[in-house]
């Protein structure tokens, strides 16, 4: 395995929903670094239009699904305030000791924990919004039906779950890293993930490129 495969992920990484029991990649503890050279230095940027697709609101409550280190959640929650909720899941536990770590460290109130799309360890009704970014094209099909439905579940009424994800077309480095070389050489979110957020009983349903370069975006609403 060389390092670009080291620092992105191996084949036998996988999204089956289970806790992995492995020690952490030495990579987490480099990873906010990593991001920030990937993005050049641009990852809160990118964040911050995340979360403006998602029509964040304050005093909402937001989930991000593979939330990393916890990033996107720390800056929504700045968005939400102290009436909202923000809450991260993550499959690696790596990632999540470091959220958390990084959680006290700013004095966030953000809840992170263990977990995947396809079980997601919160009641029906729960969430204003759910997002997920860059894990999507990780799932195989089984885990894309099962995780829309999770999300569709643990949705308020009305709420809304936005996917960003890699778009090949725009093309960069990112794209090509180990681990990406299944993705068709087209904007499959714009596509592929519109069909399936529709499959899945999601409406009002909105798509195109993300504000940051080599990313597009799909916005499902779930039904009053």
């Amino acid at each position: 395995m060389n390092l670009i495969q080291k620092i992105h992920g191996n084949d036998e990484h996988t999204h089956d929903g289970q806790p992995h029991t492995h020690r952490a990649p030495f990579w987490v503890r480099y990873y906010d670094t990593i991001v920030g050279v990937a993005t050049f230095g641009r990852a809160r940027k990118m964040h911050e239009s995340t979360l403006q697709l998602a029509q964040l609101q304050s005093g909402e409550s937001i989930l991000d699904i593979g939330c990393g280190t916890g990033k996107l959640i720390f800056a929504a929650e700045k968005v939400v305030g102290l009436g909202g909720t923000a809450v991260g899941l993550d499959v690696e536990p790596g990632m999540i000791a470091q959220a958390k770590a990084n959680a006290a460290r700013t004095h966030s109130h953000a809840t992170f924990g263990v977990a995947s799309i396809i079980e997601i360890p919160y009641p029906d009704n729960s969430f204003d919004v759910v997002t997920s970014s860059l894990v999507y094209h990780h799932l195989n099909q089984a885990e894309k039906v099962a995780g829309l439905q999770e999300v569709m579940r643990v949705l308020k009424p009305n709420g809304r779950f936005l996917i960003v994800d890699l778009n090949p077309t725009r093309r960069g480095l990112a794209v090509r890293l180990p681990g990406h070389n299944q993705l068709a050489q087209e904007d499959y979110v714009s596509r592929e993930v519109v069909e399936q957020l529709a499959a899945a009983g999601f409406a009002s349903i909105t798509a195109g490129a993300h504000p940051f370069n080599q990313l597009s975006y799909a916005l499902g609403v779930k039904d009053a």
